[in-house]
């Protein structure tokens, strides 16, 4: 396998696909465009959606392309060895042209022949089989003539190995290839995804989509059959330059260094935390470059968790000067810019980052005096998770960072507490969302004679000719139902859309939550 560089497996990505005649697909926004009512761009297929199905592609049916994506649903977790929120995602797909064959074939290739990997320590998975779709055995002897061996490929259930989009979309079966980073040199006979699961890194994504799934669950045959794969960028660098986590690599291996130099410190000991400043100054690098300011709602308010997060973390490492993590976040930025490559406004984005690190520090100073009147007057050493709540709920001081402060001062706080009062608030949050659309599950007769909601998917944000079906108020609450709309309604961990809509009066609606109900989108006025 070859040692090569981040820039160079670009390189070898860009090359390669181009000798099979593929056409560069470009990067859509990384905050979503106008194929995308995403919050985020979070997959590298997500501007083909539309193409999956009915449209032609302008570019042709064999493109690729290397997309910048962000997802925050793991945000905890940055500061593990593989977690990251900002991250790369690179694909190959074909649009009607060819199917399992050839996909399985030019991985392969990929893999063994460009890149040098030892076919001995490859395997992969493919769908096992279920009541709507057949066991994958085609998959499985296409890999079986690549040279892959039987006890190598593990056939998993559709959690597994089928893959959608959409819950209402088209999809697929997929075969998934890791690559063996155990200790040992080879793998031994029985080693496979199934079998030897802690001893296989994933490594690259091929989905075939043949089907189609309904609102009810049942799969049709699709007239076209597309491939779609995703390689995680970093995750291969990882492999490729034989590192154990992704933030030893020359991705992010500069930028450590640079905090370790700024901070006087080892990483060694402390990786958690550079980890997590690292990472959080890279995306919100690229948040900010694309227009993101921020703020309290929606991604704006992503922006300011992950630079809240990373300053306290930073300062969790050592406290400096304001002065010293200002030059910090200015010359970091210059780093995230010419290791990108991407020629970005970096005073600008210098100037957002510190400006929300200083508000921020004013938080802090606030809830540590309030910490310190807490520790005063406690007794027994231990502070209430009731009062540790107010400080998080309140004045937003982080619960990592009251915990580093207690232990310090030899002090405990109630943690159970804590952790039932934040479930109970996330529960309360929720609850004027979920109760008001609970109505409409027991007042179903308010839509009686009214058709599904035509979704107009990734078409559009911005659409004309929105006739309404139904204008009505329950209770306080006014709910407009139109016949197709661009407005996304909460579904599958992703919020609802905002937006304004004018009426045929010249009176202008702003919505501010929708819901769906058998595929009937409701559009809450406020």
């Amino acid at each position: 396998m070859k040692k090569i560089s981040s820039k160079q497996l670009r390189d070898h990505w860009k090359t390669f696909w181009l000798s099979k005649q593929h056409i560069y697909l470009p990067e859509s926004s990384l905050i979503g465009g106008k194929e995308s009512t995403a919050m985020f761009t979070i997959a590298g297929m997500q501007q083909l959606i539309p193409y999956l199905s009915w449209e032609k592609h302008p570019l042709g049916k064999r493109l690729f392309n290397i997309q910048k994506c962000l997802r925050t649903v793991d945000i905890d977790e940055v500061g593990d060895a593989s977690h990251l929120t900002f991250f790369e995602m690179m694909g190959n797909r074909s649009l009607g042209d060819y199917f399992k064959k050839e996909s399985v074939q030019r991985s392969w290739e990929f893999l063994v022949n460009e890149l040098g990997f030892d076919p001995k320590k490859l395997a992969v998975t493919v769908f096992q089989w279920d009541n709507d779709a057949p066991k994958d055995e085609e998959t499985a002897w296409y890999w079986k003539t690549m040279g892959i061996a039987e006890d190598r490929i593990a056939y998993m259930p559709a959690n597994n190995n089928r893959w959608s989009p959409w819950p209402v979309w088209p999809c697929g079966p997929d075969t998934e290839i890791f690559y063996r980073v155990g200790k040992t040199l080879f793998p031994p006979e029985w080693s496979n995804p199934k079998t030897d699961e802690d001893n296989r890194l994933e490594i690259w994504n091929n989905v075939f989509m043949e089907f189609y799934r309904d609102d009810t669950g049942k799969l049709t045959k699709l007239k076209n059959q597309n491939v779609d794969t995703g390689m995680w960028f970093e995750r291969m660098v990882k492999v490729l330059q034989k590192k154990e986590t992704v933030f030893d690599t020359d991705i992010f291996s500069p930028l450590i260094s640079l905090i370790e130099t700024t901070l006087d410190i080892s990483y060694q000991g402390n990786e958690r935390r550079c980890r997590i400043v690292a990472d959080h100054i890279r995306t919100a690098f690229f948040l900010i470059a694309h227009d993101i300011i921020p703020s309290n709602e929606g991604r704006w308010y992503v922006l300011r968790r992950l630079i809240r997060r990373m300053y306290y973390n930073f300062m969790l490492l050592k406290l400096v000067s304001e002065d010293t993590f200002d030059a910090f976040v200015t010359t970091m930025v210059t780093f995230v810019d010419a290791l990108m490559e991407t020629k970005a406004n970096t005073k600008h984005i210098s100037v957002v980052l510190i400006k929300e690190a200083h508000q921020f520090q004013k938080t802090i100073a606030h809830g540590q005096k309030l910490l310190d009147e807490l520790i005063t007057w406690a007794s027994n050493k231990t502070i209430s998770g009731k009062d540790i709540f107010k400080l998080y709920d309140t004045f937003w001081f982080p619960l990592e960072l009251t915990k580093e402060i207690l232990e310090e001062q030899w002090f405990s706080l109630d943690t159970l507490w804590f952790e039932q009062e934040m479930e109970a608030q996330q529960t309360r949050s929720r609850a004027w969302s979920k109760d008001m659309f609970k109505q409409w599950i027991d007042w179903a007769n308010y839509l009686q004679g009214i058709p599904s909601t035509k979704f107009l998917w990734y078409e559009k944000l911005v659409a004309e000719d929105m006739n309404i079906l139904k204008d009505f108020v329950v209770g306080w609450q006014r709910i407009l139902i139109f016949d197709a709309t661009p407005f996304y309604a909460e579904s599958w961990g992703q919020i609802w859309d905002r937006g304004v809509v004018i009426l045929d009066d010249g009176s202008q609606v702003n919505i501010i939550q929708v819901q769906k109900y058998n595929w009937i989108f409701l559009h809450f006025v406020g």
